[in-house]
């Protein structure tokens, strides 16, 4: 059997609440800055989550857990 079609689910619920996720990541920044820049922060948090993924899963949960271990490490 050959594969033909790969179909993804894109839960619609995430999506609403990306806005919010989107302005924690910028307040957390703004607590960091005096640690790394922005952009810096940014890329160490999404490096963070990918690296958790499989141990809190996407979401609000694995997003938090995530800032606070960037944050322990960053100190």
């Amino acid at each position: 059997m050959s594969l033909k079609v790969i179909a993804f689910d894109a839960d619609d619920t995430l999506w609403i609440n990306e806005t919010y996720f989107d302005e924690t990541e910028k307040k957390f920044c703004g607590l960091m800055e005096d640690y790394l820049s922005h952009q810096g922060i940014s890329k160490e948090l999404f490096k963070v989550e990918i690296d958790n993924l499989k141990l809190y899963g996407y979401g609000i949960k694995g997003y938090i857990l995530s800032s606070a271990k960037k944050n322990r490490e960053s100190k």
